[in-house]
């Protein structure tokens, strides 16, 4: 830590921190607009521009110095700031009740605070047509060119979609002369341009770009003229889609003049800290009947009759200790086998501490193994994106057969390895060679790498690799400093499970391993419950999943559901992340109905709702028993994360397995995949209304052209006696010739033995 001055105060900062960092992370303000935290700055607004031993820069692009004196309001900038504000006001209503940002707007609260009360400037107005892309509507008449939106599409999506675009407009030029520099190039910036979509595929499901907006000029397009902003009642919590655990803020009104019942009308988040998919984001209108079952001596007996439980993934932690202590208790086996090859894994992997998004956002070099990872961890991907746009330097190497599209042009610093299915364990060998670690199965992989007359490549040229791939890993991990590894879902179910996970344990002595876990709650589940091998026994009850007599929520559609439990956006519980963070779910909506704590009372548990089961979850260790009511749920200024708290991973007795010889592969042949398309996560989002991609069979433009079919389309795969249905879409993100299966179209099984299959087209 150095230290430098702000208008007499001393202040502490880390080497690489802006002036605009150090400041917001010491609590001393100075105002920003254009700014988006950990993001590249566009020095749009100038509002942050300050004097640094005299001489005028600006806070966002300028680098903290020991022992030097920072004026953030002389005369000269107060008076410029106030005119930068002007400027943005010109043909800009302030007083605006109809617009959907009007009582969070950014601009009317800067305007106030520069105390802006008359307006100098005038020019003739332009008219600015409406654009639209994905669920965003964009009023150019309303934007102030700030270009947040941009910078957030770039910088933490990765897709750079959006762009500042030259506009054919009235220019302030008159004033050019009576006016200081700075605030004439904002006013002329704002007067001469426009943002445009430039993507060159469609966008959908996003919105972060709704949430950065300062003003009212890209709002959400369902929520326009429905309510105004200050009538909403915001409730933050935790986004249950998927394992990254977002912090989402739930934002409610009584849906009529009655006010008889609540309704969520948007959902946004923090987005300084945390940008969120299109499923946080939009899949907010799935919710179970508020008035729930009331036959709550059928589902106690049928618990006492059961000889199977199955839990659900997405089961909170309280759900998973009460269906755990039900188990000790009852005697029946407890099933979730996507969850227990996860925890054979983690017993194996045994990691010292869980892996978090700082260490990608932080590294130079990321490797993903065995994950698709923009659709199962969106938020992951943000932050691969984030560092590949902001640390200097940095790369990616994306294993696995399906190549991204949305991966490789986020950078030209991707190395995409497209390798034959099951080659996983190939790769990771590969990977750990050339960081020089050691380890018993790496001797094939090493005699098939042997120097000769040159090197030679048997063993990776089978899985599909090209000659120089090795050569280009080695080149990237030779200028990193600071590497991760992000091991996803299809590593879990490999055949060569145990092995993998064994030389991964190896590797996380060199660097941080972040495992993606198959389901929301795949880690908590893991942590707290005990788990069998499937079984064929009955009856069979399922807790939030399908079973003989189901506990579930009922919005799901996907199967019967016996008993209402509370979706969670109804629910009052916590979750656990793949950070390890246990973190707080708050209700939005009324449920009145009966939940696992009503049921677990007539088994002798003594709470009266699950949240009094929330102290006896794991813990830190060394830390006192901590209450739901206690968890926080927040992110400061100096990006500290303040949400819910990390665990300590536990210490498995589990003994390591014996290493087995990395062996050359016989690559298979495929033509399909399973796996949901970004923003679907399972039968929850399957049910919302609000998003636009939809579960299907997925194709590449190409392919669907080849195949002479139009989108949407019903189409049957077969393999053998085995047959699925359903619509077929185009993933821009595609480019071989495969089918990506949604797998709640699989219903009778063909993907049961794997995620890579060879199916035959019929059409329907």
């Amino acid at each position: 830590m150095m230290v430098f001055n702000i208008d007499g105060q001393e202040i502490a900062f880390q080497e690489g921190q802006t002036i605009l960092e150090a400041a917001r992370s010491a609590g001393v303000y100075i105002p920003a607009i254009c700014y988006l935290s950990g993001c590249s700055p566009t020095v749009a607004c100038k509002m942050c521009m300050v004097e640094v031993d005299g001489k005028r820069v600006y806070g966002c692009n300028t680098k903290a110095k020991p022992n030097t004196h920072v004026c953030t309001n002389t005369k000269e900038i107060v008076a410029e700031r106030k005119m930068i504000m002007q400027t943005y006001d010109v043909n800009h209503p302030l007083e605006c009740g109809v617009c959907d940002k009007s009582g969070e707007c950014e601009l009317q609260d800067m305007t106030m605070r520069m105390q802006v009360e008359t307006q100098p400037f005038a020019v003739r107005d332009n008219l600015k047509p409406f654009a639209f892309w994905a669920q965003a509507s964009y009023d150019p008449n309303l934007c102030i060119m700030c270009e947040r939106c941009v910078t957030t599409c770039s910088d933490n999506i990765g897709d750079s979609n959006l762009k500042a675009l030259k506009a054919d407009l009235h220019a302030p030029d008159k004033f050019k002369a009576s006016m200081p520099k700075d605030p004439f190039s904002v006013w002329s910036r704002k007067q001469k341009g426009m943002i445009g979509f430039v993507g060159d595929t469609p966008c959908f499901d996003c919105g972060e770009c709704i949430a950065v907006c300062p003003v009212g000029a890209i709002v959400y397009k369902d929520f326009s003229y429905s309510a105004n902003a200050w009538e909403l009642k915001r409730i933050d919590s935790t986004c249950a889609h998927c394992a990254a655990g977002c912090f989402i803020s739930y934002e409610v009104r009584h849906f009529d003049t009655l006010g008889d019942d609540l309704k969520i009308f948007r959902v946004g988040n923090d987005f300084y800290h945390n940008p969120i998919c299109g499923a946080g984001r939009f899949a907010f209108d799935v919710h179970a009947s508020p008035k729930g079952s009331a036959h709550i001596e059928q589902a106690v007996q049928k618990l006492q009759e059961a000889k199977v439980v199955y839990i659900g993934g997405d089961a909170s932690n309280e759900e998973a200790y009460l269906v755990e202590h039900l188990r000790q208790k009852l005697g029946f086996k407890l099933i979730n086998e996507e969850v227990r090859a996860f925890q054979n894994f983690l017993n194996i992997l045994q990691p010292s501490a869980f892996g978090d998004l700082e260490d990608i956002k932080h590294a130079n070099l990321i490797l993903t193994l065995g994950s698709k990872i923009r659709t199962e961890n969106p938020l992951m991907k943000y932050a691969i994106a984030n560092a590949l746009k902001v640390n200097k330097g940095s790369a990616l190497i994306y294993a696995h057969p399906i190549k991204d599209k949305a991966i490789t042009k986020m950078s030209r610093a991707v190395l995409s390895l497209t390798h034959a299915p099951h080659a996983e364990e190939i790769v990771l060998g590969a990977f750990l060679h050339a960081l020089g670690l050691e380890h018993p199965s790496l001797q094939p992989l090493l005699e098939s790498l042997s120097e000769g007359e040159k090197p030679h490549y048997t063993m990776l040229e089978s899985i599909g690799l090209a000659l120089g791939d090795f050569e280009k890993m080695q080149a990237l991990i030779a200028k990193a400093s600071k590497i991760v590894l992000i091991a996803g879902q299809e590593l879990y179910t490999h055949p060569k499970a145990s092995n993998i996970a064994s030389l991964l344990k190896t590797l996380s002595a060199r660097c941080p391993v972040i495992l993606v876990p198959p389901s929301t709650n795949a880690l908590g589940i893991a942590s707290i419950c005990t788990l069998d091998t499937p079984t064929m026994e009955s009856p069979s009850v399922g807790i939030r999943t399908k079973g003989d007599y189901t506990l579930d929520c009922d919005n799901k559609g996907a199967h019967r559901v016996d008993f209402i439990l509370p979706s969670f956006n109804q629910l009052e519980a916590s979750l656990t992340n793949f950070e390890g963070r246990l973190l707080p779910i708050r209700p939005a909506l009324r449920f009145e109905g009966f939940d696992l704590s009503d049921i677990a009372q007539y088994f002798g548990c003594v709470g009266e709702s699950l949240v009094d089961y929330t102290h006896m979850l794991p813990q830190e260790k060394g830390y006192q028993p901590i209450a739901y009511d206690t968890l926080k749920n927040f992110y400061s200024n100096d990006k500290c994360n303040h949400r819910g708290y990390k665990l300590n991973p536990p210490l498995y007795a589990t003994q390591e397995p014996p290493s087995a010889p990395i062996q050359a592969i016989l690559p298979s042949e495929f033509n399909a995949y399973c796996k949901y398309p970004e923003t679907q996560f399972g039968t929850p989002t399957l049910q919302s209304a609000n998003l636009q991609l939809k579960a299907g069979v997925y194709v590449s433009a190409a392919h669907l052209e080849k195949l002479g079919l139009e989108e949407g389309a019903c189409v049957r795969l077969k393999k053998g006696d085995l047959h699925l249905e359903g619509a077929i879409y185009v993933d821009h993100s595609l480019e071989q010739e495969i089918f990506m299966v949604s797998p709640n179209l699989d219903t009778q099984g063909i993907f049961a033995q794997g995620l890579f299959s060879t199916l035959e087209l019929e059409r329907v």
